[in-house]
């Protein structure tokens, strides 16, 4: 979405239809101001997070990134990371395109526990990407994909140096940027090497709007 909403969604009314719950909480995950605010609302949402954002609202962002990788690498083996990787769409989306060796990283530990119970990761770790790389984190990934991270009220262009720390050279980047946050990104994925290779406004959501920028660029 590109308007940000309210500051405070607040509960949901009693009796709210599942949709409607459905669209606060990704509301309230829009208008986050603190990566503990992050961690508490994906604490009480990672048991319905796959419900909610696929089922109930239809974001297809996930399995897109997943696609545009797929479209930009060749190699099957190489290593890809899943930043803000959540429940693991983005790692479904891959295995089905050949992608095995892929490790994820999250702010949350219980979306990160609903991934590691699907098998789909090589290795999960809480990482914030507001801060710098833990030492213990490795690099030189060939690939990372991120959906639903580059956006209101999570992580924006501060981010771009540690997306090139994690890459080789050559290491190719897939993922979404909500719209207003395009153009800043945009001039860090310059300032940290990359060459963009697509950066195209997109819908997120089956019947939305144009919203997102799916990006594809690569690390010279």
């Amino acid at each position: 979405m590109t308007d940000k909403p309210p500051e405070n969604a607040g509960p949901a009314p009693h009796g709210a239809a599942p949709e409607d719950e459905a669209a606060r909480r990704i509301a309230r995950a829009r208008a986050l101001t603190s990566t503990r605010e992050a961690v508490a609302l994906y604490r009480e949402w990672a048991a319905t997070y796959d419900r909610d954002v696929f089922e109930r609202a239809g974001i297809t962002g996930s399995r897109r990134v997943a696609d545009l990788l797929a479209e930009h690498v060749a190699e099957r083996d190489v290593s890809v990371v899943d930043l803000g990787c959540g429940t693991g769409a983005v790692a479904a989306r891959l295995r089905e395109h050949g992608f095995a060796r892929v490790d994820g990283f999250d702010v949350s530990p219980e979306m990160l526990e609903v991934a590691a119970g699907k098998g789909l990761y090589r290795s999960l770790r809480i990482v914030d990407l507001k801060r710098p790389l833990p030492p213990d984190v490795p690099l030189g990934y060939g690939a990372v994909v991120s959906a639903g991270t580059f956006t209101h009220g999570h992580v924006g262009s501060e981010a771009v140096p540690v997306v090139a720390a994690l890459l080789a050279r050559g290491g190719v980047l897939a993922c979404g940027v909500a719209g207003p946050l395009w153009p800043p990104f945009e001039a860090a994925l310059a300032a940290a090497g990359f060459a963009v290779l697509r950066s195209v406004l997109e819908p997120i959501r089956a019947g939305g709007s144009p919203e997102t920028f799916m990006v594809v660029a690569r690390l010279g």
